[in-house]
Order: C-alpha cells, then structure tokens, then sequence
C-alpha cells in the first residue's frame, strides 16, 4: 500500500511528556511531506493550541491542515482559514454546563482564543499549559459565553470522570458525543464530530482514501480514527482499548515510535 497521508493526535502522541516534538519524529514528517504525503494533525486541542507543532512541521509549505477540538473545527494552514466547523450549540452548552455543575466538574470551553472556566480541579491548569492559550477563571461560564461552542470539557477526579465517562457511554442526550482525551478530561461535542467522522468525510474533497492512511494515537478519543484508516497505530504508552483497536502498536509518544512507522511503510518504500 502507498500512503498518501498521515494524521497524528498531539499529547501524548506527536509531543513527548514535555510537550516536544523529538528531533527524528519532525525529520520524519519532513522527509514524508517532500515526497508528496500530507500531514495532518488531529487533536481535541483548541485550534490556536496547535499552530506552534504545525508551523514547526511546516504544514503550511505542505498545503496541509489541522483538526482541532477533536474535528469540530477544520483549518487550513496554506490559506489561513477555517474551511470547516461543527459546534455545539448554546442550548446544549447549557444543558452540558448544568450536567457539570450537578456533578461538582469544573466546566471548560473556548471563546476569542482563550479558555474559559468555572470551578476548580487539581487539574485546572492542564488545558492552559498544554496548548499555550490564557486562561481566565469565571464565576459563571455561561454569562462569559453565550454562543456556539466547539466544545465543552469537564475536568474532575480521575475516578470520578470514569464512571461519568462509562455512564455517558459516548453520549449526552440525542445531540451530544461524550469522550475522554486525558483521564481527567470528558469532552463533550457535536454528535456529528469525532476524528474519524470529520476525517472521512473531509478525505473527499482531497481524493484520498482511508485506506491510504496512517494514524497515530493514544486515548479514547483516537478510536474512531485508528479504525477507519489503513494502518492504525497505537503509541506504546496508549490506553488498552486503543490497543485493541490498533493495527499496530509501536514505541511510545518518548521514544521513536512515530519515526521507526514513517521510516517502514513511507520512507523505505520511496528508495
């Protein structure tokens, strides 16, 4: 099989534990998109929380693109804009917000690049450290926002957020998926958004198959995606469910996994 793209999830995939990109993961994807194979990264990371790893991968050189807050948002790097976006509406961010509130969760979401919150958590800070973005603490989130969103996060304790996420079992009422990104993390966003959804149905538009795929991932939310590309590979350090679904697992997100699969199926088959 020749594969014409890549697609990597960032925490804990693209990024090491200090949140870097290792030298020969970058060569790699360099190397990859000079002869001919976009890269795209696919992330539950707002969109601004993704350019600095882009413009380090030079997706825009490349006329590539980036997934953000798990497929709600499409952008396209070479032409600076959103080409596509799926949000969850005011009165459903409401009702999530209520859920979080009930719940005792502190609640999340996105407005003018920077990340609102209410509440607190031991993990309160992890979304502003991750993606870069200023976070402003609020009393009451739903006065801060009062419009459409890409989506909405609870952040709670590790077993609390379990049993929410196993309760939810993927959904919020008719409209609404529900997923982890981190143990800590339950996001809750458009039903018709999830990384695999939104890459399927964006491949259209660049006559790329699924099947001409290679995805990388390490949490829950990269399920849908690992399963309908070609080779779906699991990072070492991913979650057992994702390496049950994986095609292969590889190296973990501090060592030379993602370099040891681009140098197999693309590099060596391009010499």
């Amino acid at each position: 099989m020749k594969y014409k793209m890549i697609v990597l999830d960032m925490d804990d995939t693209l990024l090491t534990s200090d949140n870097e990109i290792l030298p020969s993961t970058k060569e790699a994807l360099l190397k990859a998109q000079q002869l001919g194979v976009k890269v795209v990264l696919a992330s539950g990371r707002p969109t601004g929380g993704m350019m600095d790893a882009a413009l380090q991968l030079q997706l825009d050189k490349f006329d590539s693109f980036i997934i953000s807050y798990n497929g709600a948002a499409i952008y396209d790097m070479a032409n600076a804009r959103f080409v596509e976006k799926t949000y969850v509406d005011s009165t459903q961010f409401k009702e999530i917000v209520a859920f979080l509130r009930n719940e005792n969760i502190m609640a999340l979401s996105y407005k003018d690049n920077k990340i609102y919150y209410e509440g607190t958590s031991e993990y309160e800070h992890v979304e502003g450290e991750l993606t870069g973005l200023e976070m402003v603490k609020t009393t009451d989130l739903l006065k801060m926002i009062q419009t459409d969103v890409p989506k909405v996060m609870g952040v709670g304790n590790i077993d609390h957020i379990s049993k929410l996420n196993n309760k939810l079992n993927g959904k919020f009422g008719e409209q609404i998926h529900a997923t982890t990104s981190k143990p800590f993390f339950l996001e809750f966003m458009n039903k018709d958004v999830s990384k695999g959804k939104v890459l399927a149905r964006f491949l259209q538009h660049l006559n790329i198959n699924t099947e001409e795929i290679i995805a990388f991932g390490d949490s829950n939310n990269d399920k849908d995606m690992l399963e309908v590309v070609g080779l779906g590979v699991a990072m070492g350090n991913a979650t057992d469910t994702i390496k049950s679904v994986a095609d292969i697992i590889t190296l973990d997100h501090n060592e030379d996994g993602i370099y040891k699969i681009i140098d197999e199926y693309i590099i060596n088959k391009h010499k």
